[in-house]
């Protein structure tokens, strides 16, 4: 119906450079006398947290050494994806490049065609430091925006794209009896925007 096929992976170019900003977070467990004891580098996966704490639920122990799925741990998910009409330009507009991987010959491209892509990151922790200590390390980046330089289109353009914190959210789980298991869950919701563009042709 629209041509021929094209596929620039804008969506998933968001979602790599947004795992990248969070996957280097580690959590300081301290001895008795304040030192250091270890450093746990806190796993990242793209994934709903209902799926995770699905997991968590059906283990028994989770110091076991034999559990693969350990706490504390990040996940994070697409939530929204909305049409910016902020940055709406006239229909059927064109960008003009030369392209260096073929001999530099003059094309163009449909776009950009802005939207707003809403993404949760999720931290699960069985105690509250695990989880502030985490957060914290988040946190001052974000005033409320952090932004990232992407190359699009096979690296052809580049653009400023910034992530935007909307909101946090603390929920300390520890209703129930003495065997009901404690998760800390803080979900933070951010917001970025996303460049689509058309198919490439000859001018």
């Amino acid at each position: 119906m629209f041509g021929n096929h094209f596929y620039h992976a804008a969506i998933r170019r968001t979602v790599a450079v947004f795992g990248t900003l969070f996957n280097d977070i580690n959590v300081l467990r301290a001895g008795s006398d304040g030192t250091a004891k270890n450093i746990i580098k806190v796993p990242l996966a793209y994934g709903p947290k209902q799926k995770f704490l699905s997991r968590l639920d059906q283990q028994s122990d989770f110091d076991d050494p034999k559990i693969a799925l350990k706490l504390p741990r990040m996940s994070f998910e697409i939530t929204s994806l909305v049409y910016n009409t902020n940055a709406k330009l006239q229909k059927g507009i064109k960008q003009t490049f030369t392209d260096p991987l073929d001999s530099g010959k003059k094309k163009t491209v449909l776009g950009p065609i802005a939207y707003n892509l809403g993404v949760q990151l999720n931290i699960m922790a069985k105690n509250q430091d695990d989880a502030l200590q985490i957060l914290e390390q988040i946190l001052p980046f974000f005033q409320p925006d952090y932004t990232v330089s992407v190359k699009e289109v096979n690296n052809i353009f580049k653009s400023d794209q910034p992530f935007i914190l909307q909101s946090v959210s603390l929920n300390d789980d520890y209703e129930g009896d003495f065997a009901t298991r404690r998760i800390t869950i803080s979900t933070l919701d951010f917001e970025t925007k996303v460049n689509f563009y058309g198919g490439i042709d000859l001018q």
